[in-house]
């Protein structure tokens, strides 16, 4: 196993904090007798160092991957490092898959942040092992995502930004000064994995603020009554991902930009930090390298965002490209 995950390609040298947030208007919903909501989340953004070595997965997170050893694989983040003055970011949230802690996705969101964007990762309380401050793990209790709730955590999360971005301290944990000012909440959009893929689509139903969204091998719900989306949405999957009814009614109840494509020789598994971190030929992902592996689905992620945040052209989603073959057209 590889020690250090791939380095991003931007300028910009990732920092990251993290904060525990409360939301005291809703119960728990996997543990009704808590009449509060607690999460925790990750803020990764473009800095200007200062800070120290991000740690990769706490206890808790570590331990809910099973099998394969995390300890000592580096990462290019710094923790607590400073925020650049007087520019504006887009911000992007991101939702894991069932059993996922938040961070094992290190190597997409930190090509993101290293490209100028604040990206916010959530977990999902109860539904994977969350490390709280103070040493506190919450265990799993759920068999099953829940994806309305999942729901319910993204808003939390948007009104706590909000906050953020208009000065106040949103939960608990030390933040860098000028974070919440490099917030751009006009430029938000929101990606997610497996459970997390569904998050983000029904996430786009219930809030307008979200302008852009991208699925990976989406776990979608079946539509309800009125489900018509035209923001723009990106499938981006495996080879058998996006291709359960659910995914093709949201297909077609989507009237705006759209593209469904596939990242050839891949697994679910490919998506999150599995894929860099195992062996090649590992049985868990498919036969395509790697290193190719991750450059494709970081560069359509960052150019989706790029076009849709940001107003950047691109070609990449035109047709197929000879430059990036693992990029597989479904429509």
């Amino acid at each position: 196993m590889r020690t250090t995950l791939p380095r991003p390609g931007g300028r910009h040298l990732p920092g990251r904090v993290t904060l525990r947030l409360v939301d005291w208007s809703r119960p728990d919903p996997w543990v009704p007798e808590q009449p509060y909501r607690e999460l925790m989340v990750s803020l990764w953004y473009p800095s200007a160092g200062g800070g120290r070595p991000a740690r990769y997965l706490r206890v808790g997170a570590a331990a809910s991957i099973g099998d394969l050893d995390v300890t000592g694989v580096g990462l290019h983040t710094e923790e607590g490092a400073a925020v650049p003055r007087g520019e504006k970011r887009p911000v992007v949230l991101f939702s894991p898959d069932f059993g996922i802690p938040r961070d094992f996705h290190t190597t997409l969101v930190e090509d993101l942040a290293s490209h100028g964007y604040v990206v916010v990762t959530i977990d999902h309380t109860y539904e994977t092992a969350v490390d709280f401050p103070g040493g506190r793990i919450t265990e799993r209790r759920a068999d099953r995502a829940r994806i309305p709730a999942r729901v319910e955590d993204v808003r939390t999360v948007l009104a706590k930004l909000t906050s953020l971005a208009e000065g106040r301290v949103p939960g608990d944990g030390l933040l860098p000064p000028g974070l919440g000012a490099a917030l751009d909440l006009t430029r938000l959009g929101i990606f997610g994995h497996g459970a997390g893929g569904g998050t983000a689509a029904e996430a786009m139903y219930r809030d307008n603020r979200l302008r852009a969204g991208v699925v990976l091998d989406g776990e979608f719900l079946p539509p309800m009554p009125g489900h018509d989306l035209e923001r723009p949405v990106l499938l981006l999957g495996s080879e058998a991902g996006n291709r359960t009814p659910a995914a093709e009614s949201f297909w077609a109840r989507h009237h705006g930009w759209k593209r469904d494509l596939a990242v050839a020789g891949t697994t679910t598994l490919s998506f999150t930090d599995y894929e860099p971190l195992l062996p090649p030929g590992s049985p868990r992902l498919g036969p395509t390298a790697p290193g190719k592996v991750v450059t494709a689905t970081r560069t359509h992620l960052r150019a989706f965002f790029d076009l849709h945040l940001c107003g950047r052209p691109t070609r990449l989603f035109d047709g197929p490209l000879s430059r990036c073959p693992e990029i597989v057209f479904r429509r």
